[in-house]
């Protein structure tokens, strides 16, 4: 396996969460992602791929497969995180309902059709599939922005309603990466 990187924007993540939730439930949240990462590394592999690099951001983790895949193999790779997820939650249930809440809720957010999580990049997989990329990227944009400022509004509402603002951070990322990407 390739070198592992992180991004400032890691690190901030990290930081934010540590001053936001106990220790302990950061430690079954780093459990999930690992399982979660786990799924798509068992994908690549199972489809002969190797792991070219990884990188850790803060927006989630990115693997770099070495090889080409195809948009069905790329559909496959991206669904087997969720997957694992779920697994993991179906297990965990009788033993632990927060490790079990907190690979649900991550397996479901990573299906969400914004562009860096495994929803968008299933999305850009089937329309540049049906319709071409030029097709898919210009989808994956549109998507990206609606679900982005849907995102803020769903913090922004939980933030004045006494809620974490976990959402909102996330939403600001996404947006940040929208305009960096845009320019």
């Amino acid at each position: 396996m390739g070198r592992i990187h992180s991004t400032g924007g890691f690190w901030l993540l990290v930081g934010a969460l540590l001053l936001a939730a106990p220790l302990s439930l950061m430690v079954w949240f780093l459990l999930a992602c690992a399982v979660h990462e786990l799924g798509h590394f068992l994908a690549i592999r199972f489809l002969g791929g190797r792991i070219e690099g990884f990188r850790l951001t803060g927006l989630g983790a990115v693997m770099t497969p070495r090889g080409m895949f195809g948009y069905r193999e790329e559909c496959l790779i991206a669904l087997a995180g969720p997957a694992a997820s779920l697994i993991l939650a179906l297990l965990a249930a009788p033993f632990s309902q927060t490790l079990a809440g907190l690979s649900l809720v991550l397996g479901l957010f990573n299906l969400l059709p914004l562009g860096p999580l495994d929803g968008g990049r299933v999305l850009g997989a089937v329309v540049s599939r049906l319709a071409g990329p030029d097709q898919g990227e210009g989808v994956c944009r549109l998507a990206d922005r609606v679900a982005a400022l849907v995102m803020a509004g769903a913090g922004l509402w939980l933030v004045l309603h006494g809620g974490s603002f976990t959402l909102l951070l996330f939403a600001l990322g996404f947006a940040l990466m929208e305009t960096k990407a845009s320019l």
